[in-house]
């Protein structure tokens, strides 16, 4: 899937371009542009657009967009952030999905990073994840149950607001609040306060040299800290027992397996560590602590590209393969192999290939089933262009006005299981195992693909074929039961429905490939 990201920041906004196979994302290109306060949010919206314009090389499957909020995802609406004076109830779906032609989702930041690392980084293969951002301020992303919870008006994970203790550094409104411990400018404040106090008492920590406030940030702190301040070491101590306070609210709450933290605490969580896992002992429930590791992010300074680009990874799979776990909740351990073949498919035929299909019996008719999707409309109805209309006409005017009504665009699609007579031919003269080989053989060509139907992954044919098909470049993808069999080692993709028994195998395969061809078609057709 080629995606573009968008984050859109009150410093400066990001245009991204990825590619996602439905295991791993490749960042590909990036350009930057300043955020101009000074003109309206659709003129700094079209120069974001205009730098995406810049690095797109073809019309992308999806756009993510990530901001600070509040926004309202749903409705797709920036709604006044305060990074972004001016940019009230802006519509950034709708323009981005008009202008680039490509269904558009939005997140705030906070969740868009949560998504980010659950994809990509450290969350990755948790079904309960948390992260934290703690950079300028502190906000959570959540997700439960293998999805972003985002709560009833969105403001689920705004972990920030709680208060733990009386007093404190203000953040998010409140003295002593989370987000005034545990976030950059918490941090800075605090240790403001306590570099006071140290003066009082005839200290001068070496980040507060000349008592100029302006110039002491969580990074001065903390470089003071490594070079032995004991003020500094204090700071980040303190900030280290409240968040391990906060960790245990969050740990009793809801129980998850991972707690990732970035920002300030992927630079400096050795000088908090200690002290907040002494505080998350003794506050948290043992139980549940005991299953949660808590780490720092893992994708870095790169973050916010990839959350971008995350926001349309979740969004997409939120639609209509959402959907098809829904119905049928045993393929949720298939969808990473599902969403693979589908941009397989249609890498395939965006590049002029075609789908070459074998399988035997009740996989041989569900071959011709899936020619039958793809060879004519099957969501839709796919009525040819006039500018198509008007080529055939100009190579054969005497075409009917009927016949190009009636026509429809297909996706080329061979049966391999229908060549009755090659295939009898071949199995009485030469060898029944190779029929399916021999056709692929002839048939195959660069940027082709190859479906492979085997109940069992082992039929001998269906197997023999897929060799043949790696030998000549055309790629494989297998449709097969529980263990894969031999096609699991050979396809480049094979999606192995959770089943042992060959019928109920089969009923998995069904809408498999119902919803490979439904968003193929989508994807070309609309």
């Amino acid at each position: 899937m080629y995606i573009l990201g968008l984050d859109i920041g009150g410093t400066k906004c990001a245009a991204v371009t990825g590619e996602w196979d439905g295991e791993n994302i490749a960042l590909l290109e990036k350009r930057t542009v300043s955020t101009d306060h000074g003109i309206s949010a659709e003129e700094m919206l079209t120069r974001v657009f205009g730098i995406a314009d810049e690095i797109l090389t073809k019309k992308p499957d999806a756009i993510g967009i990530s901001c600070g909020g509040p926004l309202d995802s749903a409705r797709g609406v920036v709604m006044s952030p305060p990074n972004l004076p001016g940019w009230d109830n802006v519509e950034i779906v709708r323009m981005a999905s008009d202008r680039f032609d490509a269904p558009a989702y939005l997140q705030n930041d906070a969740n868009a990073c949560a998504v980010a690392e659950w994809k990509f980084g450290a969350g990755r293969g948790f079904k309960n994840v948390v992260f934290l951002t703690f950079g300028t301020g502190l906000g959570a992303g959540l997700i439960l149950n293998g999805e972003l919870y985002e709560g009833t008006n969105g403001n689920a994970g705004e972990v920030g607001h709680i208060r733990l203790e009386d007093d404190g550094p203000i953040g998010f409104g409140k003295h002593g609040s989370f987000e005034g411990f545990c976030s950059g400018g918490g941090i800075a404040r605090l240790g403001v306060s306590m570099a006071r106090e140290a003066l009082k008492n005839g200290m001068t920590p070496l980040y507060f040299q000349g008592e100029d406030e302006t110039k002491v940030s969580a990074k001065t702190i903390a470089e003071a800290a490594r070079e032995g301040d004991e003020t500094a070491k204090e700071v980040y101590r303190t900030a280290g027992k409240e968040l391990g306070k906060g960790l245990a609210i969050i740990i009793d709450t809801l129980n998850p397996e991972r707690i990732i933290i970035g920002g300030v605490y992927q630079r400096s969580g050795d000088l908090m560590w200690n002290a907040a896992k002494e505080e998350l002992d003794k506050e948290a429930l043992r139980a549940s602590a005991e299953l949660c590791k808590v780490v720092p992010g893992a994708l870095g300074e790169s973050i916010g590209d990839y959350a971008a680009l995350a926001v349309a990874v979740n969004g997409r799979s939120k639609g209509s393969q959402s959907e098809l776990i829904k119905r049928y909740p045993a393929l949720a351990g298939c969808e990473a192999a599902i969403e693979s073949a589908r941009a397989m498919l249609i890498d395939c035929f965006e590049n002029d290939g075609k789908l070459l299909l074998c399988g035997n019996g009740g996989s041989c008719a569900d071959c011709e089933h899936i020619v039958g999707e793809l060879m004519k409309g099957f969501m839709s109805k796919r009525p040819l262009t006039s500018s198509q209309k008007a080529e055939l006409r100009a190579n054969y005017p005497d075409i009917s006005e009927e016949t190009l009504g009636k026509l429809q665009n297909a996706l080329p699609a061979i049966s391999l299981t229908s060549f009755s007579a090659l295939n009898t031919a071949f199995a009485n003269d030469v060898d029944a195992s190779l029929i399916y080989a021999q056709s692929v053989y002839a048939l195959g060509k660069k940027n082709d693909i190859l479906i492979a139907i085997s109940t069992s992954g082992n039929s001998k044919n269906a197997v023999e074929a897929a060799r043949v098909a790696k030998a000549i470049g055309v790629k494989v993808i297998g449709l097969t039961g529980k263990g894969g069999g031999a096609l699991a080692k050979i396809a480049d993709v094979c999606i192995n429905a959770p089943e042992d028994e060959t019928y109920k195998i089969q009923e998995m395969h069904l809408p498999i490939y119902h919803y490979l061809c439904a968003e193929i078609e989508k994807h070309f057709f609309g």
